[in-house]
C-alpha cells in the first residue's frame, strides 16, 4: 500500500509516482508527435489536459513543466509553489488516478519502474486516495479547480459569463498552450524522477529536435 504523501519533509511515494505517470503519459505523447510515423497511433492526450484550458500544450512543454515542478518539490517541497506548480501537482495526480481508474497496467509498470523502489501498487485504490490528496494539499487548489472549467470563459476568452476580466491564472496557462521550446536545463530537472537510462533517452530526443529547445 502507497502511503499518505508526507508534505512538508519531502516527497511520498504516491506523489512522486503521480508524477512518474505524467511523464510516461508526456515520453509517449513526444514519440506520437515527433518520432512515429504519421499512419501510427498518434495519442493526443496530455497531462495536463485535466485542465481544459491547457488543451493542446505542446507535449515537450508539458514534459519541461513537469520537471521544474518536480525539481522544485525536491528542493523545497510544497513552500513557494506558484499557480503553475500547483496545477502541475493537481494534473499529475489526476493523471495517475485516471491510470487506476482505467486500469492501464501496461503505463502503471512503466511509471514503477522508476529510480525509487516502491512497495506494491494497488490500482483499483488509487483513484480514491488521489482525491483524498487533492482536498488535503497544504496549499489551495483553488485556481486548478476553476481552470478545469473552460465554459467559465466565453469563446473571445476575454470575459467571464460573470462580467470580469480573464484572471491572471488563465492567461498564464493559455501563454503556455502557445509555447513551443523547453529550456536547456529540462534534464537536470529530472534529478530523482527519470532513471539514468530514460535521461539519456530524453537528452537524445533533443538532440535529435533541437529546434524544440531554447538555446
Amino acid at each position: 500500500m502507497l502511503p499518505k504523501i508526507e508534505p512538508h519533509n519531502h516527497i511520498g511515494e504516491l506523489l512522486y509516482l503521480a508524477f512518474r505517470a505524467s511523464y510516461v503519459t508526456s515520453h509517449y505523447q513526444l514519440m506520437c508527435e515527433f518520432e512515429e510515423s504519421q499512419t501510427s497511433h498518434h495519442d493526443s492526450h496530455g497531462f495536463l489536459d485535466h485542465i481544459k484550458l491547457a488543451v493542446g500544450c505542446a507535449p515537450q512543454i508539458q514534459l519541461d513543466l513537469l520537471l521544474k515542478t518536480w525539481n522544485k518539490l525536491s528542493r523545497q517541497g510544497f513552500r513557494n509553489l506558484t499557480t503553475i506548480d500547483q496545477c502541475v501537482c493537481f494534473c499529475a495526480t489526476c493523471e495517475l488516478a485516471f491510470y487506476g481508474e482505467t486500469e492501464n497496467r501496461h503505463r502503471i509498470v512503466r511509471a514503477t519502474n522508476g529510480p525509487r523502489e516502491l512497495a506494491d501498487t494497488d490500482i483499483i485504490w488509487l483513484a480514491s486516495k488521489l482525491r483524498t490528496v487533492q482536498i488535503t494539499w497544504p496549499f489551495p487548489v483553488d485556481s486548478a479547480l476553476l481552470l478545469r472549467d473552460a465554459d467559465m470563459l466565453n469563446g473571445d476568452l476575454d470575459e467571464t459569463h460573470g462580467g470580469t476580466s480573464i484572471n491572471h491564472e488563465a492567461s498564464m496557462i493559455l501563454d503556455l498552450v502557445g509555447a513551443w521550446q523547453v529550456s536547456p536545463n529540462i534534464l537536470s530537472n529530472a534529478d530523482g524522477l527519470l532513471t539514468p537510462e530514460e535521461k539519456f533517452q530524453l537528452g537524445a530526443f533533443f538532440q535529435r529536435h533541437p529546434r524544440l529547445m531554447n538555446l
